[in-house]
């Protein structure tokens, strides 16, 4: 009796978390930019949130990355390669590779605020296309090169310096909260301001493009993605091929043949399938089969909407 009033709990639990994600992304927003948390500015959360921001609770982790990349040229001059340690961010790494290696890319569909806003922005026009494949290869470009290498050379955060997001909440909401900030809003703060533009334009006619060709923290998890602890399981038996996951996937993709793939956010929109046939559970969860798959996805999974 008591196991199956704890099953029924998680299903409860599971339930109510799978068909509230609007609500849990813009908590997390909220709890990223309150104010009153600007203490901890010395901690990572584990999403593209502008540090610059004048409510930001927490470091920006690409932030924390290109800066330790252009500084360590002189860390290691001074130190040698015994500097090396010294020069690596290990608290953001580790705190990196602890969610990555635990949720994949779960962060950008559950938790992140850019992603949130390229979803809105995404409701104003219906017909979207999707990104072509090869250009999502094009974020571990901007990761390698402008989180890493350019800033190494030329000792400037190149990424910050024209990441939209930064341009959103630090370039306009800290002159409208500091007046004094304002004479300097020369020609690069304009220059990214156009870029802002030019990238949400494109949120109406693609779907989370920023995510999907640009994110250099989105490169970062996707290499965990198909590793994760937590996995998504596609039932082959129990779909009718309706690609009712296709058409609600906010990436485009089509959880069938891609699950799991880094291209993939894991906002688990493709598990309300009205036929059940995609679940989320622990990777050391039994497989099911055609045989025991109700059994799987009761026991072990978030129950899907009927």
């Amino acid at each position: 009796m008591r196991h199956e009033v704890e099953r029924k709990t998680r299903r409860s639990l599971g339930h109510w978390v799978l068909h509230n994600r609007f609500a849990i992304q813009v908590a997390s927003i909220i709890f990223a930019n309150s104010y009153l948390l600007r203490h901890w500015k010395g901690f990572c959360y584990p999403v593209l949130n502008c540090w610059a921001c004048p409510g930001a609770s927490f470091a920006c982790p690409i932030g924390v990355l290109q800066n330790a990349s252009s500084n360590a040229s002189y860390t290691l001059a001074e130190t040698g390669i015994r500097g090396l340690w010294v020069a690596l961010p290990l608290y953001t790494i580790g705190t990196l590779l602890l969610f990555s290696a635990l949720f994949g890319r779960m962060m950008c569909g559950w938790l992140c605020p850019f992603g949130w806003f390229q979803e809105m922005v995404g409701r104003l026009r219906r017909k979207k296309s999707l990104v072509p494949a090869p250009l999502t290869y094009l974020r571990f470009a901007v990761l390698a090169g402008l989180v890493f290498v350019i800033p190494y050379y030329t000792h400037q955060p190149w990424f910050s310096k024209l990441c939209p997001m930064g341009a959103l909440e630090g370039g306009l909401l800290q002159p409208l909260f500091n007046p004094e900030l304002r004479s300097m809003m020369q020609e690069w703060w304009w220059f990214k301001q156009i870029l802002l533009v030019g990238t949400i334009a494109t949120m109406l006619f693609w779907k989370r493009p920023f995510c999907a060709v640009i994110c250099p923290l989105g490169a970062i998890f996707s290499l965990f993605q198909r590793v994760s602890a937590w996995e998504i399981r596609f039932a082959e038996e129990k779909c009718v091929n309706c690609l009712w996951c296709v058409r609600h996937c906010p990436q485009g993709i089509d959880p069938r043949t891609d699950v799991n793939g880094r291209r993939c956010i894991g906002c688990l929109e493709c598990q309300k399938c009205p036929f059940g046939a995609i679940t989320s559970v622990p990777r050391w969860a039994p497989k099911s089969c055609s045989a025991c798959s109700q059994n799987a996805k009761t026991e072990g999974s978030w129950p899907a909407s009927n």
